[in-house]
């Protein structure tokens, strides 16, 4: 599928334990599920930091081994979605000439701009995915860092393939999701996960995994 429009292939079911997990409806291009919209402002209008991204040393673990996991010292155009208050962004542009971050949350935003307002190489957009993927270039790395809990299966796969349709030569997709219960949360890592790799039909060339996380990457090196 290519990645400026999502329904431009055939759609492709993913299969996991042998069931079929994604009836192939493509979300429409613009199309906007207000309800995961509203539980994200509700959540982070409870706390500028739901996730506890900030000041945990487990975290910085998590985070220190997802960029180890990383298969290139340096990458030419990076995409993170669902980047939040932009905890990851510095890192990532360090080790990337364009970074493109984007959330569909105004306040997580801001603080994503004033984070990284000092970096000439990052873009911070407001975009509610799948259904706004961006499709002006493509890219050689796609960081899925904490996103993607409150989809349905059907978004997800529909993000799959957008991933899919939007990856360079010799690029790396990598995962990294909790496991612990978050509130309203749809999909557990290893449906996140095992969709991810049924779908993008990519090499999986790095698992990092304890009792907390998994950190997953996939590869179209040739």
């Amino acid at each position: 599928m290519s990645a400026s429009r999502l329904s431009s292939k055939p759609s492709r079911a993913a299969r996991i334990g042998g069931t079929s997990v994604w009836d192939g409806a493509p979300v429409a291009q613009g199309q906007i599920d207000m309800t995961h919209l509203e539980h994200l402002n509700e959540l982070y209008g409870e706390s500028e930091d739901p996730w506890h991204m900030r000041g945990d040393w487990s975290e910085q673990r998590r985070r220190d081994l997802l960029l180890a996991s990383l298969n290139h010292a340096r990458y030419g155009n990076s995409f993170l979605p669902g980047c939040g208050t932009g905890e990851l962004i510095p890192a990532l542009a360090r080790r990337t000439d364009r970074v493109l971050a984007a959330d569909d949350n105004r306040e997580r935003l801001t603080a994503a701009r004033a984070r990284t307002e000092h970096l000439s190489n990052v873009d911070v957009r407001w975009l509610h995915l799948p259904a706004q993927w961006p499709t002006e270039a493509g890219f050689d790395l796609i960081v899925l860092h904490e996103v993607g809990y409150l989809m349905d299966l059907a978004d997800w796969a529909n993000l799959a393939e957008a991933v899919r349709g939007s990856l360079l030569p010799d690029a790396t997709v990598l995962a990294c999701h909790h496991h612990r219960q978050l509130s309203g949360r749809q999909l557990e890592t290893d449906t996140l996960h095992g969709t991810l790799d049924s779908i993008l039909g990519l090499t999986r060339q790095t698992r990092v995994s304890d009792s907390t996380f998994t950190i997953d990457v996939w590869t179209n090196r040739s």
